[in-house]
């Protein structure tokens, strides 16, 4: 048996020192590494609102920094793709409605370089809010039988508009047409601003979205919103009814939701401490004031019940827009 001379033993303890010194800033780094919260979209809009409001509290209760980054572009499907060459250590944690893990999965599938199911694992589910159809208050239509007896009357005004084509309220429509005995016609238009202009310019008989977007035109006197996709009345705007009051009682739920998500093969760890950090932020009374105010109620979901919301709801609107035909 041989034994390693004085030199070499000195060299291999050198290199094993030398080793040992140049991994230490980086396992510090990552030890420091900020969380980013990414924003598939530009700042300004609602999925950025809600990632200011969770920076300041999800540092606290982490103890490091958390910085909002903002990634758009492709309807925010480029944030969806970066996720995957993410680190799955929780400092890259994505927030997105269900208008793109679901809907946008759907109706491009085939065509992404993602699986939100294979790529992603679901954190928390923050907030919902339901989606509503709104008429022009100048309309006589108040309620779902009304609407039917009105296009009856005049097939050429039977119509509904939404912020665009193959988005969550296009397909609502088409289900409410099917399941309420309605033959319209849809209008997508370039965002939620020009399809209030026209509808409550009487330029096109019904709208459809969420509630977040029609509320205060409702409270303004300039439009109606008639019912609600939702099986009870919403908390935040309990003076309007649901489509199942009015005997629309084969409709799905159809709401808007924000969930969290960070890259699938994020250890299971790291998955509880974030996911029990943003639980934590949103019972705060505080934080759900704020939510509220933007007419978002917390509907919070840990990691296990979101992942079977969001594989549930994938189930549920593929055959919808699948026989919708519709292609982007």
């Amino acid at each position: 048996m041989s034994f390693p001379t004085r030199g070499a033993f000195s060299r291999s303890l050198l290199g094993v020192s030398l080793a040992l010194t140049l991994a230490m800033p980086f396992a510090a780094a990552r030890a420091d590494a900020p969380v980013r919260l990414i924003v598939p979209y530009p700042p300004g809009g609602s999925v950025d609102t809600l990632a200011r409001l969770l920076q300041t509290p999800l540092q606290d209760k982490l103890g490091s920094t958390v910085i909002v980054e903002s990634r758009p572009g492709a309807g925010g499907r480029i944030a969806v793709s970066s996720m995957r060459r993410e680190a799955a250590d929780g400092t890259a944690v994505m927030i997105a409605p269900n208008a793109l893990t679901t809907v946008q999965s759907l109706v491009y599938e085939g065509q992404l370089d993602y699986d939100v199911l294979r790529d992603l694992q679901p954190l928390s589910r923050l907030a919902s809010v339901p989606l509503g159809v709104s008429v022009p208050a100048t309309s006589d239509v108040k309620t779902v039988d009304d609407l039917k007896a009105s296009f009856q009357a005049n097939p050429a005004a039977a119509n509904y508009g939404t912020s665009g084509a193959g988005g969550m309220a296009h397909f609502a429509g088409l289900l409410l047409g099917r399941t309420a005995g309605i033959e319209w016609t849809h209008v997508p238009f370039k965002g939620g601003a020009p399809l209030i202009n026209d509808l409550i310019g009487n330029h096109v008989s019904v709208g459809i979205d969420s509630l977040v977007d029609h509320i205060e035109h409702q409270r303004a006197g300039k439009l109606r919103i008639i019912g609600i996709f939702s099986p009870q009345r919403y908390a935040l705007a309990p003076d309007i009814p649901t489509m199942a009051e009015q005997g629309v009682t084969d409709m799905p739920t159809v709401e808007a939701w924000f969930g969290t998500y960070v890259p699938a093969g994020t250890p299971p760890a790291t998955v509880d401490k974030l996911d029990r950090a943003i639980g934590e932020i949103l019972s705060d009374p505080a934080m759900r004031d704020r939510l509220n105010r933007m007419l978002l109620e917390v509907n919070y979901l840990p990691s296990d019940e979101f992942s079977r919301l969001q594989a549930a709801e994938l189930e549920q609107w593929a055959p919808v827009v699948k026989a919708s035909g519709f292609k982007p």
